[in-house]
């Protein structure tokens, strides 16, 4: 099978560590020189990207395109309709494979919304989502081709010394960014637009294995379902309507899940706790290391920290970070935020540990940096899991598999071997 990879990412390796004869794509915005977000193509520059790949591919044209985030979904012009384009892969005949590890409508930020849902109909696009709630609420929604894929760690040789107790150079650190600016002061937001965060939010408390899609449109009734007889504007109209209303709720899971951990450790450990990231001294005032210049400075930051933390932001509801993965790849012992997806991939208490409180996540980290070689023996068998298991070439097996099956677009497929069943 030869495959073509758009921009030069973690596919590539897992490509290499899998024998996989592939193309690289330039993506359809930036440079290796000056990379710019994916996420910021629009129509035109998606068109010029259908363009030059096609002749980039000519007359060899891939098995399959794989990308990240759609950065894949590019257009041709019609040849029998001067006005009009088609998908690129749709037209060249090869299928598209997207891994989503952010939400839709964050990755077609500069697409309108109504072109880019009707794109997702593509029933030659597979869609791999690393939430479970993200995979069926696309499913729901009637996307085809949508599985459940998720995250790992970059295929690249690891440090896999065992870690002596004096590697340790940080008690407790956290890596990562503040990620919404929603509650930044002077940001003004219509309350009607709240109203569907808070009752999920509020709800999720008592019952958290109750989805903001389900709350929204069964249990509170907020709107109507989109059915697949309504005309197509007042299908895609409510979709938007519905991805609208989920921002304060998302909004308000990265204070959930991340920020209020920021907080209350910068307050209550002071300089025991690093803080590595952007934006928590504008949102909050509290003083953080800027991001790791390199990789490698970033991989090692986890070998040489005694308590790595883990917060998840609030574009999940359950599934796990890269980070997850990055940690233990790296041979860091890492602490995180319970994701109830976890236990499908490590063993809590064995390989990493969780908490879900304050005062169990100081109780925590008391009892680790209390017992260093208890958090080096479950590092270690942390970065066994994640090497055997939980690499992108591993991830690149399961989207394989997926597509070599005989399902049909109507199929549900299971999920990959790898990943735990939906």
């Amino acid at each position: 099978m030869s495959i073509a990879i758009v921009g030069d990412g973690w596919w590539n390796s897992a490509s290499e560590a899998n024998s996989v004869e592939y193309e690289t794509l330039p993506p359809p915005v930036g440079t290796a020189a000056e990379p710019r977000n994916p996420y910021s193509a629009n129509a035109h520059e998606r068109t010029a990207a259908g363009k030059k790949w096609d002749t980039l591919l000519s007359p060899n044209r891939p098995d399959a395109i794989i990308d990240n985030g759609a950065a894949g979904l590019a257009f041709v012009p019609d040849p029998s309709d001067p006005d009009s384009v088609k998908l690129f892969h749709e037209r060249i005949g090869a299928p598209l494979l997207s891994h989503f590890i952010d939400p839709v409508v964050t990755v077609f930020q500069s697409l309108p919304f109504a072109p880019a849902w009707q794109c997702l109909q593509s029933d030659t696009w597979h869609k791999f989502v690393w939430d479970k709630p993200q995979t069926e609420e696309l499913r729901a929604f009637g996307v085809p081709l949508v599985h459940y894929l998720p995250m790992a760690a970059v295929d690249r040789p690891y440090d896999t010394t065992p870690l002596e107790e004096d590697d340790a150079q940080f008690a407790v650190s956290f890596v990562g960014g503040q990620n919404t600016s929603y509650f930044y002061p002077q940001r003004s937001v219509e309350t009607k637009l709240l109203l569907p965060g808070a009752i999920a939010m509020a709800v999720r408390s008592g019952m958290p294995d109750v989805s903001f899609f389900d709350i929204y449109f069964d249990l509170y009734k907020i709107a109507e379902r989109p059915t697949p007889d309504e005309p197509l504007d007042s299908r895609i109209n409510k979709i938007l309507t519905y991805f609208n209303n989920k921002l304060f709720y998302n909004a308000s899971q990265c204070i959930n899940q991340r920020d209020r951990f920021a907080i209350f450790l910068n307050r209550k450990l002071g300089e025991t706790f690093a803080l590595v990231g952007e934006n928590w001294d504008k949102a909050y005032g509290l003083a953080c290391h800027p991001p790791f210049a390199t990789s490698e400075e970033y991989l090692n930051h986890f070998r040489k920290t005694a308590v790595n933390l883990n917060f998840v932001n609030g574009n999940s509801d359950t599934g796990l970070n890269m980070r997850h993965f990055e940690i233990t790849a790296a041979g860091g012992f890492m602490l995180c935020h319970h994701q109830d997806e976890i236990d499908d991939f490590f063993e809590v208490g064995e390989e990493c540990d969780t908490f879900r409180t304050e005062q169990e996540l100081l109780e925590k980290i008391r009892l680790y940096l209390e017992h260093p070689k208890r958090r080096i023996e479950m590092a270690r068998a942390g970065q066994a899991k994640t090497l055997s298991k939980h690499l992108y070439s591993h991830r690149l097996q399961d989207m394989m598999r997926v597509i070599s099956s005989d399902a049909t677009p109507s199929d549900d497929v299971n999920a990959p071997e790898h990943a735990a069943t939906v």
